[in-house]
């Protein structure tokens, strides 16, 4: 106990140098906590987007589905599968798609529809970040005849609400379909891709018209993103069908994934930068105490103070002050946090108004941060540790300090 009473003591020897380091460390350790939580936030925004757009947490499709997107690699009996899943799980949410592309006609123009989504509108609405963004007409309501476009198609179309537009797309056997439909509602995510290319259909008519019988393209399910790899997991060995691939969205989204794994190596590269900050602070800052007290430590060993005594002294004073620093920058660091969580960062608003798509994903959602305890956790002990690693070495100097030459020397 009275080591630690001396080290505390000593910290403060030297005022203006003790500040000016834990001003600096508890600033690193403040960007550090913050980008962590906001590399956190954004990544689970991005696989939010991505999979209520085109996938789920967890996806059944038929095999070879991703590589092809043709209706031949389908689900032929969905409803039994969804059977299954509500009598094995209690919060899933599950969604049937029928994907597929084709070309939409008005009188005044003519497009190219990358993707057609036949969906339950209902369950649809519900996730959807489509829904919100509509800036005309309505959702879909399950009739027939309807059909829900962005405002980029509509603008090229020339069409508005209630509309007449002519669908035509290939069904099951290669032959091409054709329908006629009045526009629902136009939605706007900012994402011209998505604005032009991306249309809604109800599931009843689109399976129709394909010819598909009860066949879907994908049995979306929605579950927690954490426990998605845990209930895929589960969901194959309840259903064993070998014309059938259960994918989490990672492997749903494989360049989405991908894209996510290159930002989060790129973001521990920033870390180790801001790690190294850390460590030549400290380094710098606990030598200089060990060079200005060499006198001092000198004394101590003369009256027989051990030399594992003054390394404990001098790493029992760096590790205080890392711990009043982390204070320092976690409540720096969270405040900041808290705000961009309460309010959000607009991508649109970092590129001058204009939308961004990253790996196929419209980031048309506002990044707030994912404030969690493990993101504090792991973060301060990481600079705890780094802060007692960078005292090692002085402190190996002072103990190793010859008494008579010490006093000589000074």
């Amino acid at each position: 106990m009275l080591i630690f009473k001396i080290a505390a003591r000593n910290i403060w020897r030297r005022k203006f140098r003790t500040i000016i380091t834990m001003t600096a460390i508890g600033i690193s350790f403040s960007m550090l906590l913050f980008f962590e939580q906001l590399h956190l936030g954004q990544h689970e925004m991005m696989a939010n987007s991505g999979m209520r757009l085109s996938a789920g947490n967890i996806v059944i499709q038929g095999k070879g589905f991703n590589q092809n997107r043709e209706l031949s690699s389908r689900v032929r009996n969905p409803d039994k599968h969804i059977e299954v899943l509500k009598k094995n799980f209690n919060s899933l949410h599950i969604i049937k798609r029928i994907f597929t592309s084709g070309n939409l006609t008005s009188p005044d123009g003519n497009i190219v529809v990358d993707t057609i989504n036949g969906t339950e509108h209902a369950q649809e609405g519900k996730i959807s970040d489509l829904k919100p963004k509509l800036i005309a007409g309505k959702w879909l309501s399950g009739n027939a005849g309807e059909i829900v476009i962005g405002a980029v198609a509509a603008k090229l179309l020339k069409v508005e609400i209630d509309s007449k537009v002519q669908l035509s797309m290939p069904d099951l056997g290669g032959n091409v379909v054709r329908t006629a439909l009045r526009v629902r509602g136009i939605f706007k995510t900012g994402s011209t891709d998505t604005d032009r290319g991306y249309a809604l259909v109800n599931i009843d008519e689109a399976a129709k018209l394909l010819n598909l019988g009860n066949a879907v393209s994908q049995i979306a399910i929605f579950t927690d993103l954490e426990k998605s790899t845990q209930v895929t997991h589960q969901i194959r060995k309840l259903i064993d069908d070998p014309s059938l691939e259960i994918m989490d969205w990672k492997d749903a989204l494989p360049t989405l994934s991908q894209f996510m794994l290159v930002d989060k190596i790129s973001m521990y590269v920033f870390l180790i930068i801001i790690f190294i900050i850390v460590a030549a602070g400290v380094l710098n800052s606990v030598l200089m105490s060990v060079m200005e007290r060499t006198r001092e430590f000198g004394v101590l060993k003369s009256i027989g103070m051990k030399p594992t005594s003054i390394l404990n002294l001098i790493i029992i004073e760096s590790a205080l002050v890392g711990l009043l620093s982390i204070v320092f920058g976690f409540i720096v660091g969270q405040t900041i946090s808290y705000i961009v969580y309460r309010y959000g960062i607009d991508p649109a608003s970092l590129f001058g108004g204009e939308s961004v798509e990253v790996a196929g994903v419209s980031m048309t959602e506002k990044i707030r941060t994912k404030i969690t305890l493990w993101s504090v956790v792991w973060t301060s002990a990481s600079v705890l540790l780094l802060t007692i690693i960078s005292a090692i070495p002085p402190a190996l100097r002072a103990a190793r300090i010859i008494p008579v030459k010490a006093v000589r020397e000074l």
